[in-house]
C-alpha cells in the first residue's frame, strides 16, 4: 500500500559546496536507518524508524528540501528530528513540517 504525501519543510543553508553536501550526507548517514543517496551527492532517500524522508538541495539560493513519505505523526516527528539536527550542524534554520 502506498502511503500519500506527507509534510514537508526545508533547511536554510549558506551554500551547497562539496564541504556542506558531505555534512548533510554524515549528519543523515548518523541519523538514519537506511539511507539511499545518488550518484550526484544532491539527494538523499532516508528512513527513520521505518519512516521514509526524501531530502534534496536545491540552488539558488541553496536550500534543503526535506518531504515525508506518509502523513503520520511519526512522519511529522522524524522530519522534525532529521531537519533540525541538520539545521544545527549547518548553522541554518528549519521551517516547522507543515502540509
Amino acid at each position: 500500500m502506498r502511503c500519500p504525501v506527507g509534510p514537508s519543510c526545508v533547511v536554510s543553508i549558506k551554500s551547497d559546496d562539496g564541504p556542506t553536501l558531505d555534512l548533510i550526507d554524515a549528519v543523515l548517514a548518523a541519523r538514519a536507518d537506511e539511507i539511499k543517496r545518488t550518484r550526484k551527492g544532491r539527494v538523499w532517500d532516508v528512513w527513520i524508524k521505518g519512516r521514509p524522508i526524501h531530502v534534496s538541495v536545491a540552488d539558488s539560493p541553496p536550500i534543503l528540501s526535506l518531504y515525508a513519505g506518509c502523513n503520520g505523526r511519526e512522519d511529522y516527528d522524524a522530519l522534525r528530528q532529521i531537519s533540525k539536527a541538520l539545521a544545527s550542524a549547518l548553522g541554518g534554520l528549519a521551517s516547522e513540517p507543515e502540509k
